[in-house]
């Protein structure tokens, strides 16, 4: 019979009880040790339940424990003379949470003082404040004294007496059952996916994926937690969901997925939505390195009609997330056009039933004719011309195009606009029956919307006066007659976006949602608008014009309520309508205005005032908000001592304004621009008002900042792309 054998114990020093005790032989060279004194490493020390469950150090003090001393827990040594060791029962000890952080501060990673009803760091930032739900109320929690909970059923009754308590309380609070992940990904669709940016699903198979719980776990988070933002859903823990979809992705970052790029997207656009704008823009470069890396940008005929086109949608939505980010800049697009291979998206029709239909390319040749690509595949050729109007602005602006092939390149992107408009179907020509008739009214608008404000980001270099028109010298090298003709072409597409804002007001009942896009093109409007009202002739006075304003207001207000990317669009237009109906009040009391106040150049930002005139950025670009820092200082050596900053500042601004340190204007003291905490960057000092419509204080989405620009030291002959 095998004897069993003894636990082998470690190496160590003597051990001896008694000092008499002659030592043991020394086995090898080597210094005596001297006798010590150490507890036998196989006496165990008594641990009380309520410490073992809470997973935390028991001194093993007899009849009550120091730890539940201390917090007035039951303690398991606390026996009776007559109850065996091994019949006691175990009382789970009462829960005493720590103080939570809202919804906001807990996805953004900042310091919480969980102030009620809304916490000082929301307060400070403009945002909305929520707390995580209870389990036990089952709704959002508005401080942290509803986050508390006291007695045994607050514990999952699911939980092991060795799980930490903490661990299953995450876990449960982002657990997403049946009901709740069915119910979003409905919602999805319903108000989501007719949006260009979000209908790179095919409906059927994601459905049939939810209701049968194979659906990708990292997409269905991220599904879950865009819609549940979207929606305002509070209750739910969608700020949760996405940081795991976002852990999950990245912890794969080196195996490309069709799946988890799609989730990525979503990822993305909740961290714009939720004003995490310098982590959406180091995303999106992924994204596009994901899509590469899975050859999106090319057509793949072998596979099945519905993965066609479904991978043709998420490459064109990644296509427009550039306009976020890039403005028109080359250097950071995402998706140049040069690198796509692909047809444009069908209509919803044929995707649904898995039907493949020619479509055509992005911008065709001059040989091939248009064809009807559907509401999606004309806002992406739009998007197109959009851009390309933007960046002949540039060209401009900057002196790189000749004045006499100005009015001959207008003339070409007239012909384009023309053309993109022959190829609509008549049920998609704008009229009020056929918003009201249209099975997508959200694709519907916007297209409209932008095909109208192309015109006016073409026209608007006409403009004198106007902080994006042409420089003077070029004004006046082209016809009167036709700059003249373009003011009023300007302010009739204006006029016409504020009539689909009042139409699709008047129509919406509270279930459409928009995209950023329709808010650029309102907020531009109103600009457009209410300066035109001072030209004579103009179609709207300045009251009336005011009022249209209002109704732009109205649609950012009422369609963008919580969205962080198109605040600054909000904040500028309330200060711009404001100082307008100033100047309306003192032209009714017929009490003369005061001048406006001389043109002044664009301001100073971390990012704009190291970049080249060619590299400018406005002040609703989500980049320019990320509020990067080039650290590039830190390179050859120790930070310079706050003398050397200050220096460096003032050579800064004297290169930015154009004046000297010695004697800086009052208007470059109060034009400093600063930086919130948040990343996002606030409205300048100086108040948006009337008369600053004409010094170039306010930035169209689309272009860059003007003012006078340093032409020295660049060579003839640049990218024309730029």
């Amino acid at each position: 019979m095998t004897e069993a054998l003894r636990p082998l114990r470690p190496l160590q020093a003597q051990v001896s009880s008694d000092v008499h005790d002659p030592p043991s032989p020394q086995f090898g060279p080597g210094p005596t040790l001297n006798p010590i004194s150490v507890p036998d490493p196989l006496t165990k020390r008594a641990i009380c339940s309520q410490c073992r469950i809470r997973k935390v150090r028991c001194d093993g003090r007899p009849n009550l424990c120091q730890n539940c001393d201390r917090l007035g827990f039951e303690c398991s040594f606390q026996q009776s003379p007559g109850k065996a060791p091994g019949q006691y029962v175990v009382k789970l000890p009462e829960r005493r949470r720590r103080m939570q952080a809202c919804i906001p501060c807990h996805s953004k990673k900042t310091r919480c003082l969980g102030e009620l009803p809304s916490c000082s760091s929301c307060v400070r930032r403009n945002r909305i404040c929520t707390y995580p739900r209870t389990r036990r109320t089952g709704t959002t929690a508005r401080g942290p004294d509803a986050a508390e909970g006291s007695g045994t059923d607050d514990r999952p009754a699911h939980a092991s007496p060795g799980q930490d308590i903490g661990m299953v309380d995450q876990a449960e609070e982002s657990a997403l059952d049946y009901e709740t992940t069915l119910g979003l990904v409905e919602d999805y669709f319903r108000h989501l996916y007719p949006l260009p940016s979000f209908s790179f699903f095919h409906k059927a198979t994601v459905l049939q994926r939810c209701k049968d719980q194979t659906i990708n776990e990292t997409l269905k988070l991220s599904i879950c937690a865009i819609t549940a933002l979207q929606l305002q859903r509070t209750s739910l823990c969608h700020d949760l969901w996405i940081q795991q979809a976002e852990q999950s992705i990245l912890q794969q970052v080196g195996r490309a997925s069709i799946f988890h790029l799609q989730a990525l997207l979503l990822v993305i656009r909740y961290k714009i939505e939720s004003g995490d704008f310098p982590t959406a823009f180091m995303l999106a470069a992924l994204a596009a390195r994901t899509a590469l890396a899975l050859r999106l940008n090319y057509e793949r005929p072998e596979l099945s009609d519905v993965a066609q086109e479904a991978r043709r949608r998420l490459f064109w939505a990644l296509y427009l997330l550039d306009d976020f980010f890039c403005v028109g800049l080359r250097e950071f697009e995402l998706c140049p056009e040069e690198t796509i291979h692909l047809q444009l998206p069908c209509d919803e029709d044929y995707f649904e039933v898995g039907r493949f239909v020619h479509t055509g390319l992005l911008r065709p040749g001059p040989s091939e004719s248009l064809t009807t690509a559907g509401l999606r595949g004309l806002f992406l050729r739009l998007t197109s011309v959009r851009r390309a109007v933007m960046r002949f602005n540039r060209r401009v602006g900057l002196g790189e195009e000749l004045s006499s092939t100005i009015s001959s390149s207008i003339r070409r992107i007239e012909e384009e606009l023309r053309s993109l408009e022959a190829t609509l179907r008549p049920v998609d020509q704008y009229s009020v029956s056929n918003m009201r008739c249209s099975k997508w009214p959200a694709q519907f608008i916007m297209l409209h919307m932008s095909w109208h404000q192309c015109h006016c980001d073409l026209y608007r270099l006409c403009l004198d006066g106007y902080s994006e028109a042409a420089p003077s010298p070029v004004l006046a090298a082209l016809h009167p007659r036709d700059r003249v003709a373009m003011q009023f072409k300007c302010l009739e597409h204006a006029e016409n976006i504020i009539r689909i804002v009042s139409d699709f007001s008047n129509y919406e009942d509270g279930e459409c949602l928009l995209e950023r896009d329709a808010a650029v093109c309102a907020f531009e409007s109103a600009r457009l608008v209410m300066f035109g009202s001072r030209i004579p002739g103009a179609v709207s006075s300045l009251d009336v014009a005011i009022n249209k304003a209002k109704l732009s207001l109205s649609l950012i207000t009422r369609f963008f309520p919580y969205s962080a990317s198109t605040q600054p669009l909000r904040k500028d237009l309330e200060r711009l309508i404001a100082s307008y109906s100033v100047r309306l009040a003192l032209q009714t009391q017929e009490t003369p205005s005061e001048p406006d106040p001389p043109p002044s150049s664009r301001p100073s930002t971390k990012v704009s005032q190291y970049a080249s005139s060619r590299q400018r950025l406005s002040v609703q670009s989500l980049l320019l908000q990320s509020d990067f820092v080039d650290d590039s200082n830190e390179i050859a050596g120790p930070t310079p001592p706050p003398e050397t900053h200050t220096l460096q500042a003032t050579a800064q601004t004297t290169h930015v304004y154009g004046q000297s340190s010695e004697d800086p204007t009052p208007a470059a003291k109060t034009q400093q621009w600063s930086t919130s905490a948040n990343g996002q960057l606030p409205s300048p000092g100086l108040s948006l008002d009337a008369g600053q419509e004409d010094a170039g204080l306010i930035f169209n989405p689309w272009m860059g900042f003007t003012g006078t620009e340093d032409m020295s030291g660049r060579p003839s002959g640049l990218d024309d792309e730029f």
